[in-house]
């Protein structure tokens, strides 16, 4: 990810300290991602209940491992001098109170909060700090709380879900939302009992944590909940870093990954189209079988006298096209992640022209070309990237690609969506993580449409099922469900269109594509418990 944009190190940023509270023993990860923070702390303490004097009633010290920090300069920064780490550990039913006495006792105007084993990424502090000088405008008093989300991540690494902070302005933030997400309190506010302060809410996911990790409630809550009680909502947009993060840098080794379930009839077709790209790329192929039950695996066989790195993985033991993309990037050699699916062809420049765009991207999206190999659908030719209008763009995930640590740090594809919306999720989370996804639109890949109406329907249904999986987990970063109106003429065009069924095969394939999708939203809705139709 690259450095922040120059207002980002403005010294009129307002100084950040942190405080971790450390009841397991998790604490040096979050003290070195705090190290790597592109505008860094004034200080650091980690509050721990471990170590050898733990028992014995509160104690500091220094940390016992030197740390360096980065040097961009700004909030918190003394050219290259690290922040200090500081120390404090105490029996585990003291650890509320010494994380307040560590709150207050601070030396900066704003303190923010973590528990052990948190990790948070390179701009956390700098979103943070930007969030609580700039919320307080047009008379909206200081800022008294800062609010961003969580990235939950599974003991294997794999995203596990995520938490945003609300952004209704008819409730103060619960203790809920506290509990789940990250936030900075003004510290002086803490013991004022007069005033209103400003909630300022960032909605984005700037600090990983593993599922299932709880902390101390009353640590979490006891800096913030006071100050909470008496502030008013001023909404923060989150910006996306404004340079290239890469900085030019051409991938390694580029690793494509296949998904493929039952693809015999199809996959030799796209591996032949692998084994003749042009431009010097160095890559490798893997093959991701997702329980084929046909001869999937001996067309791969067969395709490695033309591919001679060409790797099958397996992925039988689940369902589904993440799983199967997922095992891929844990196989994965390469340091830049191409995905492409086996009924497609990729064209003969493909892969040059995503590498190309991964030296200015972290994601990269290419363009979807139906006329090849379905010549006969051109109205249903897929948006490219460049012209999507809702929400945020999105990569397809027959033609996508990212750099593998970027997979890696956001939990891959999320393996609860199944038969689409992953990757318009992977995209989203991305850019909600403060990543850049760009398109490419000469990295083309020739795609193939639905043919019967049987699997035609299903993929719209699932879509439409998907849809509703989406707004209720992106609501609280701005995904709007559709407008009334258009829900109500969206199915008054069905009913009326209901004798399109017996006129032709275009106008049967027409109905079935919308109704289906509509259907799934209503499936999708009840589901999800929300109302996306």
């Amino acid at each position: 990810m690259d450095d922040p944009p120059a207002e980002a190190v403005d010294e009129t940023l307002p100084p950040i300290a942190v405080v971790v509270a450390d009841p397991d023993g998790d604490g040096e990860r979050t003290v070195h991602g705090l190290l790597a923070q592109t505008v860094r702390p004034v200080s650091i303490t980690l509050v721990t209940t471990g170590g050898p004097t733990a028992g014995d009633g509160p104690t500091a010290g220094e940390a016992p491992t030197a740390h360096r920090a980065r040097s961009p300069g700004g909030a918190g920064s003394s050219g290259d001098t690290a922040p200090p780490v500081r120390v404090v550990r105490c029996a585990h039913e003291d650890l509320g109170p010494a994380c307040v006495d560590a709150v207050r006792s601070a030396r900066a105007p704003y303190v923010a909060v973590l528990r052990g084993g948190d990790e948070a990424l390179p701009h956390w502090l700098w979103h943070l700090s930007r969030a609580a000088r700039d919320g307080g405008g047009n008379g909206a008093g200081p800022v008294g709380l800062v609010q961003c989300g969580t990235l939950r991540l599974r003991e294997d690494g794999l995203v596990d879900g995520f938490a945003l902070p609300s952004t209704s302005t008819r409730a103060w933030p619960s203790p809920a939302d506290l509990l789940e997400g990250a936030y900075a309190v003004r510290r002086e506010l803490l013991d004022s009992d007069g005033g209103t302060a400003s909630w300022v809410a960032v909605p984005m996911l700037l600090v990983r944590r593993r599922a299932g990790a709880t902390g101390n409630p009353a640590v979490a809550l006891a800096p913030g909940a006071r100050v909470a009680q008496r502030t008013r909502l001023v909404r923060h947009g989150y910006r996306l870093p404004a340079a290239g993060p890469r900085n030019g840098s051409v991938p390694r080794l580029v690793s494509v990954v296949v998904p493929v379930r039952n693809g015999a009839g199809t996959l030799a077709a796209q591996l032949t189209a692998l084994a003749q790209q042009t431009g010097a790329v160095a890559y490798e192929v893997l093959v991701v079988d997702n329980g084929s039950t046909d001869a999937t695996r001996e067309v791969a066989e067969r395709a490695r006298a033309e591919l001679p790195g060409l790797r099958i993985v397996d992925a039988s033991d689940r369902a589904g096209e993440s799983r199967a993309r997922n095992r891929g990037i844990a196989a994965a050699h390469g340091d830049f992640i191409a995905f492409c699916d086996a009924d497609d062809v990729a064209d003969p420049g493909w892969l040059a022209a995503m590498a190309k765009a991964a030296k200015e991207a972290d994601l990269v999206g290419g363009g979807l070309e139906t006329s090849v190999l379905s010549p006969g659908h051109a109205d249903e030719q897929p948006l490219p990237m460049d012209a999507q209008t809702d929400f945020l763009p999105f990569a397809r995930g027959a033609n996508s690609g990212a750099w593998k640590d970027v997979l890696t740090s956001m939990g891959g594809w999320d393996e609860r969506y199944r038969g689409g919306g992953e990757d318009m999720d992977l995209s989203w989370r991305a850019q909600l993580c403060g990543y850049l996804v760009r398109y490419a639109g000469d990295a083309r890949m020739h795609y193939r449409l639905r043919g019967d109406l049987r699997s035609l329907a299903r993929q719209k249904w699932n879509y439409g099922r998907s849809g509703a999986q989406l707004y209720a987990a992106y609501r609280r970063a701005g995904f709007e469900r559709r407008d009334g109106r258009v829900v109500v003429m969206n199915w008054c065009w069905l009913l009326l269109h209901v004798p399109d069924l017996a006129r032709s095969p275009v106008l049967r394939r027409r109905w079935i594509r919308y109704g289906a999708r509509l259907a799934g939203f209503l499936a999708g809705s009840a589901r999800r418990g929300v109302r996306y139709l």
